[in-house]
């Protein structure tokens, strides 16, 4: 006769597996960018891209894989993986704890790096809403 486990154990067998059926596998996905920021992508410089923290870019996960490609040529495009997720309340904060030069290569200050991701149509009002989001990029492929 096998010895049963103690109920306590039970339950936490049962969360553990529970919270293993929660956590999705890294996918694929795609998504556009300004032809400056992915030809900084594809050279290595920049290496975290910042979003709002909205549809895709809500579940984003260490290993998905993302197509970037190019906002002006659909065929100009950069595979890479997510190597680092992280949360923000702001811009800000996300330029603060990345890096501005990981996040925006040449921009010289950090209140201009602000402005420029409060300059993308909808992401000065959204970012106080909806958070903001630290991707991590490392360059898989160039196509």
């Amino acid at each position: 006769m096998k010895d049963a486990q103690p109920p306590q154990q039970q339950q936490q067998d049962a969360a553990s597996s529970s919270c293993k059926a929660d956590v999705r596998q890294p996918i694929s996905r795609d998504s556009s960018l300004m032809p400056r920021y992915l030809e900084l992508i594809r050279s290595g410089a920049k290496t975290v891209e910042g979003r709002i923290r909205a549809g895709k870019w809500a579940d984003v996960i260490p290993g998905d894989i993302f197509r970037f490609f190019s906002t002006e040529d659909a065929a100009a495009c950069v595979t890479c993986r997510a190597a680092s997720v992280r949360q923000y309340n702001s811009f800000q904060e996300m330029l603060e704890r990345e890096g501005l030069h990981a996040c925006l290569p040449g921009v010289a200050s950090l209140a201009e790096g602000v402005e420029v991701y409060r300059g993308i149509p909808g992401y000065r009002e959204r970012e106080g809403v909806e958070g903001v989001v630290g991707v991590g990029v490392v360059v898989l492929q160039d196509s």
